[in-house]
């Protein structure tokens, strides 16, 4: 059994990422318990909230809040930071320890992951990191000049410096091999599939419904607002719907509203809804728990997904474990996840997107479907588990070669 070093990854700021190592973890779960690996969940303390992860103690051999540095800056620069935010922030002096490694030594772990902040040379533990995406080599104008230098620098050091690193679809994996070909060899393939609470079929959808104020017919778009994930031409094709006389589409959307790199996007989506009197026409509920969100897809007449970018995209992954009908951006990652129920459409082209929901809305009805959803559920088992067999694979398969210490 292979003993797993699991970091938290991910937070409230980007939900995704602990919803990846969930699924990861009840994947886990569902092998058979000769194949399955002792995962230990370390959290930093300052940045992780162990309750994000209170339905998964079940599947952990343990969990710990600790404190660790990231390996980005200098050991005196983490220090010195550490100290300055106590001091700040709690009004107390606090020396930092790095307790990382001892950890590592008392738990026998094989290998971390995601090693990505904690990467450096020398560890006595291999190193298993995850490169969601390369989008900011295809849409450099959504980042800054010095966030592409940035992550230029990062990703080379991740390949350098990692025994494997895992990408999620196929699209990443070519980008990673031309992008970085003396380190082709380490590129690992992982396509995931996100974690549903294990009772997420039960509730009565009209309760959750009648919870936040919606209409039995809607669609759902359940994404945090960053500007590649582009609301703004899903918005502008629903003020051409209603410019049509097509009164009784109702968009939901639900997610953070916080985007680092553009601070000023939600308040200008706010703005053009104000603007064009949308205000009935797109609800926006702002980030919910992770069970209301469920519900609340499964409610939907159908999900949009107008992506300009995805690494692998978690909500169509969710509308694959749902049986969802599901409106998604026609671009090559989405191209790999494919199902019966998805229509893709023209993401640079508001009124093809229009067109589209215009001829299919009469004949969408709302959810859920309890035969969709059985038999979606049936692939879900299969899915998950399968993701995490892979992963285990690939971490056996890297303590099985000599460590990287470049």
């Amino acid at each position: 059994m292979n003993n797993i070093g699991l970091i938290g990854y991910g937070n409230a700021r980007w939900i995704a990422g602990v919803h990846y190592q969930q699924g990861l973890l009840y994947g886990n779960s569902l092998l058979p318990p000769d194949q399955q690996a002792a995962f230990h969940l370390l959290l930093r303390r300052e940045q992780h909230d162990p309750d994000h992860y209170q339905t998964m103690q079940p599947y952990l051999q343990s969990l710990y809040a600790l404190d660790y540095f990231p390996s980005l800056r200098p050991e005196w620069s983490n220090r010195l930071r550490y100290v300055l935010r106590k001091a700040l922030r709690e009004r107390k002096l606090a020396f930092p320890t790095n307790e990382f490694p001892r950890l590592l030594r008392a738990l026998r772990i094989d290998a971390i992951f995601p090693a990505n902040d904690l990467i450096a040379p020398r560890r006595s533990v291999r190193q298993v990191s995850w490169i969601t995406d390369f989008q900011h080599v295809h849409l450099p104008e959504f980042f800054p000049a010095k966030e592409i230098a940035f992550r230029n620098q990062v990703f080379e050091r991740l390949m350098r410096l990692s025994d494997t690193v895992i990408v999620s679809n196929q699209f990443s994996y070519t980008d990673a091999v031309r992008l970085y070909p003396a380190y082709a060899h380490k590129v690992a393939l992982l396509p995931f599939t996100m974690y549903l609470d294990q009772h997420w079929s039960e509730p009565d959808v009209a309760a959750y419904r009648q919870q936040y104020g919606l209409p039995d017919k809607y669609l759902l778009f359940p994404s945090q607002f960053w500007k590649h994930k582009n609301h703004a031409l899903l918005f502008e094709a629903i003020r051409l719907l209603r410019q049509r006389g097509v009164d009784d589409m109702v968009l939901v959307c639900t997610g953070s509203p916080h985007d680092y790199r553009a601070p000023a996007y939600f308040q200008q989506l706010q703005q053009f809804i104000t603007n064009h009197r949308l205000d009935t026409a797109i609800r926006i509920l702002g980030l919910l728990p992770r069970h209301d969100q469920v519900q609340l897809m499964r409610g939907a007449a159908a999900v949009v997904q107008p992506s300009l970018f995805e690494g692998w995209s978690a909500l169509l992954e969710d509308c694959r474990s749902l049986g969802k009908r599901v409106f998604a951006s026609d671009i090559p990652m989405h191209h790999e996840q494919l199902t019966p129920q998805t229509t893709l459409f023209d993401p640079r082209s508001a009124h093809a997107l229009a067109e589209c929901l215009e001829t299919h809305w009469p004949s969408l009805t709302p959810g859920p479907d309890p035969l969709l959803e059985a038999t979606a559920d049936h692939t879900y088992q299969q899915r998950i588990g399968q993701f995490a067999q892979r992963f285990i694979t690939i971490c056996q398969s890297v303590t099985q070669r000599p460590l990287c210490n470049t």
